[in-house]
């Protein structure tokens, strides 16, 4: 062997599979209920999402008909703290009711095109209540299907640091199961029933409203029949998406939820804009199949759309339930703000594209990166919208300010309580103010409608300085000495020189006259 040579020492590789049993600790019952989500308001999402999943295939199977509505009624009790959320989909049978419910992340759906596949989305009111009770019966069968968790005695066992048994010996340890006899064997459902719902922060796990607008803008419900872009929207997707609609009633409401959009919305506090136009998009995956596809709403872009009318900013969906919040897509403008100017969904159809655990954002991978780097110029194209109209509220904001100041320049030379010297000044400062307008006037971001009604404002204003009168005099001044005359125009020149209000000067400037 020379120096050179590397060492080469054969080891016997003898690799076996364990024989131990992995232990899944408690914790992890903590882990995929309370401490998955942010949002409290997310475990409504959760059981829509299941319900609309066991509605689908409730159609497919025959047990409704395409026609037949799919329903989810939701009961909120403040008083009582309790939550009732129930469906008309297949309902689980008596054969794999407890197997189906006591599993962790096994659920049958993976691989399928429902919408929840975890397995843990059923378990999203554990740490939100003192009972979790679901209830079930399958079309055919006359017994009705209990299970009941103890969530309090669940957290005590969290807490307990002398509790060694492992997720199995604490689902035996809170779960309950019973059977009931059902007055019909047709018939089908699920329920979820949260009782003894526990205060978080500002209760709105019970606040009919907060749950109405929540559930508006995440869960597969309709656009309302009197928006009238919905319909189009509807027809245009209808072909690519399932958008597996579902009627959900709050409170035993005669008329379900929709989707809060409407022909004209709050853009901000005291002004009202309206939807003009709605445009849609197909966004290509890496293989060249349709991977998502969008609408934008096109409207005034006033500014941030006040988060009270519930649709600001362009939303990913994912099964017809938006995932994440109204600022997923922040990133992609160049300036931020502007994704709170616009309205706009993207359903992303691409299987490779999967909402992640919490349903907050997108699992990441190539695809879901090239499905960002094709909206990416689509929201540019929307902050370019975004900035014109700033620019373009800026310019006719000026044009109204200098307006103003042309009506009050007029307004003073024609009072005539200031020294001719001063109104001749004012007549010249007013045509260099009307020169501004023409310069706005001639704005290349203007429409022509803006153009017309500046143009027009500034013939006016041109034709009236033309004919003012600068050498004419308040009638109070003419019984007045040269001194006096010009002690009193002084005094009026300051008044209107020093006082923050025009409007406020000019009156106090008319009473003094009055008085004289």
């Amino acid at each position: 062997m020379t120096a050179n040579q590397p060492l080469l020492i054969a080891i016997k590789s003898d690799w076996q599979s364990i024989a131990e049993r992995p232990i899944v600790g408690k914790d992890v019952l903590e882990l995929l209920s309370s401490s998955m989500y942010v949002n409290p308001l997310s475990i409504y999402r959760e059981y829509v999402q299941n319900a609309a999943d066991s509605i689908e295939e409730a159609v497919a199977l025959g047990l409704l008909s395409p026609r037949e509505m799919g329903k989810v009624e939701i009961k909120i009790d403040p008083d009582g703290r309790i939550v009732r959320i129930r469906d008309n989909g297949t309902g689980v049978s008596k054969s794999v009711f407890t197997g189906a419910l006591v599993a962790l992340g096994a659920s049958r759906k993976r691989g399928t095109k429902a919408r929840g596949f975890r397995g843990v989305g059923r378990l999203a009111g554990l740490g939100y209540c003192q009972e979790l009770i679901f209830r079930s019966k399958a079309d055919g069968e006359r017994e009705i299907n209990e299970m009941r968790w103890d969530c309090k005695r669940l957290k005590s066992i969290l807490r307990d640091p002398g509790f060694r048994g492992d997720v199995e010996e604490l689902i035996k340890q809170v779960v309950r199961v019973h059977r009931s006899a059902a007055e019909d064997a047709r018939g089908h459902f699920f329920e979820v029933e949260l009782s003894g719902i526990v205060r978080h922060g500002d209760d709105r796990l019970v606040n009919l409203e907060a749950v109405r607008d929540y559930l508006s803008q995440v869960a597969p419900v309709p656009f309302s029949p009197s928006f009238g872009f919905g319909k189009q929207i509807g027809e245009t997707l209808r072909d690519s998406i399932r958008m597996g609609n579902v009627c959900i009633f709050l409170n035993g409401e005669d008329r379900p939820l929709f989707r809060p959009h409407r022909e004209t919305f709050e853009a901000r506090k005291g002004v009202t804009d309206r939807f003009v136009d709605v445009r849609f998009f197909e966004i290509k995956g890496n293989d060249g199949e349709l991977a998502a596809k969008g609408w934008v709403l096109d409207h005034g872009y006033f500014g941030a759309i006040d988060t009270s009318a519930s649709i600001k900013g362009l939303r990913l969906r994912s099964g017809n339930m938006q995932v994440g919040e109204s600022d997923v897509l922040d990133e992609l403008f160049t300036e931020v703000r502007f994704n709170s100017w616009v309205v706009g969904e993207f359903h992303v159809l691409d299987d490779r594209i999967l909402p992640n655990g919490r349903r907050d954002h997108f699992e990441q991978n190539t695809h879901f990166n090239n499905l960002l780097g094709q909206l990416r110029p689509i929201a540019q194209d929307l902050s370019r919208r975004c900035r014109q109209s700033s620019i373009r509220r800026n310019v006719l904001r000026q044009f109204v300010i200098l307006s103003d100041q042309v009506a009050h320049n007029f307004s003073v030379i024609s009072q005539g309580a200031i020294s001719q010297v001063d109104r001749k000044r004012l007549r010249r400062d007013t045509a260099k103010v009307l020169e501004r307008i023409e310069r706005l006037g001639s704005h290349s971001i203007l429409d022509p409608a803006d153009k017309r009604r500046i143009l027009s404002a500034l013939h006016r204003y041109k034709r009236r300085l033309g004919h003012i009168d600068d050498s004419r005099q308040h009638k109070a001044l003419a019984g007045m000495n040269r001194t006096e005359k010009a002690i009193v125009t002084r005094v009026c020149s300051l008044i209107y020189e020093h006082s923050g209000s025009k409007s406020a000067a000019k009156q106090l400037i008319d009473r003094l006259l009055a008085r004289f």
